[in-house]
């Protein structure tokens, strides 16, 4: 570290880079040192808003500049093990973006790389660190809604501007770029491992002109339902594959139990859980409005620099993406998938 900060490198100069960036340079313990991309422009204009003098196109000469510390890696998934590895190798922490891989052999291969030189590998699961999710965890705990409980979302929206989001070997589609939140969610709050994966699987947009050079397009459209050993369920229904611009309003998150039921918004900077039981008056129990992207950050940070928990490990990122191939793997075969 130089005068005592964090070096940060950006990999991917996007949307998600962008937010990665705004967030590193507002912490006193961090600098921003490098961005990469491959698209000059994007590179260009995210070096520009934060005073570089530089950007890079290749992302080693970035990594292995001898301020960098961190690498935050904000790329299409199937780059992450490539770029989360070789950063490994020379001594820099990472923060990648979930899903973590495309394959189980490559997010054990980004994990084991981790372990093997001593760095932290931290996950993008931004959920995990909103401030209402251990309200909620608690809360269902002592049994206000009952249990079993159903947790149900759903994700409906037009074709992604990003049509890499398409591919089944660029991002892996909604079923596994959405669906680790969920996956990773659920376990968390059920406090529960995953039994049983059952999915059913369409492909609407297959055919729209906006994705014909995409050879090998992913599930736009699914339904997932997953299997705890608590006994509790939980659905996702989503669709990536409308038309553009329609895009339905979003929907609440809700939990359905015995006693009554919640709604759950995890927006950027609003989460909040809401609850109705018998009687039929909604109360809210948890709200906040702080960025989780901040909160994961900072947290980040915090875990290099001290060694403070952190909750969304490569570890963590591993098993939400079992699941999420499980249910890619039940969409093809129209049969259940066991994960115990």
């Amino acid at each position: 570290m130089k005068d005592g900060k964090l070096g940060v490198c950006v990999v991917g100069c996007g949307d998600m880079g962008t937010k990665h960036a705004e967030r590193w340079c507002t912490l006193p313990e961090a600098r921003l040192v490098a961005v990469v991309d491959i698209l000059q422009d994007r590179a260009e204009a995210l070096a520009r808003a934060h005073g570089l003098d530089a950007w890079y196109a290749d992302y080693r000469r970035a990594v292995t500049l001898a301020e960098v510390d961190v690498v935050s890696v904000c790329v299409p998934t199937c780059s992450h093990p490539e770029i989360s590895i070789f950063a490994a190798e020379q001594g820099r922490h990472i923060l990648c973006e979930k899903p973590i891989a495309l394959t189980l052999e490559k997010a054990e291969a980004m994990i084991r790389a981790a372990r093997r030189n001593g760095v932290k590998l931290g996950l993008g699961l931004m959920r995990r660190h909103s401030p209402v999710l251990p309200v909620l965890r608690d809360w269902l705990a002592m049994g206000h809604l009952g249990r079993p409980l159903m947790y149900h979302a759903s994700d409906v929206r037009e074709i992604r501007p990003k049509r890499e989001m398409h591919d089944a070997q660029a991002n892996g589609g909604p079923i596994i770029d959405m669906g680790v939140h969920l996956f990773d969610l659920w376990s968390d709050i059920f406090d529960s491992e995953p039994v049983e994966v059952l999915a059913q699987g369409l492909k609407l947009a297959r055919e729209r002109r906006e994705l014909v050079h995409i050879a090998d397009i992913a599930y736009d459209t699914a339904t997932i339902l997953v299997r705890y050993a608590s006994g509790d369920l939980g659905t996702f229904v989503v669709s990536w594959g409308l038309p553009p611009a329609v895009n339905p309003t979003p929907v609440p998150d809700q939990i359905l139990g015995a006693k009554g039921m919640a709604q759950v918004v995890f927006a950027t900077a609003h989460q909040q859980v809401d609850v109705m039981r018998e009687g039929g008056t909604w109360d809210t129990v948890a709200t906040s409005h702080e960025d989780m992207y901040q909160i994961e950050i900072n947290r980040f940070a915090e875990w290099v620099l001290e060694d403070h928990p952190f909750p969304a490990t490569g570890t963590d990122g591993l098993a939400a993406l079992r699941v999420a191939l499980a249910a890619v793997a039940s969409a093809d075969t129209g049969q259940s998938v066991s994960l115990s």
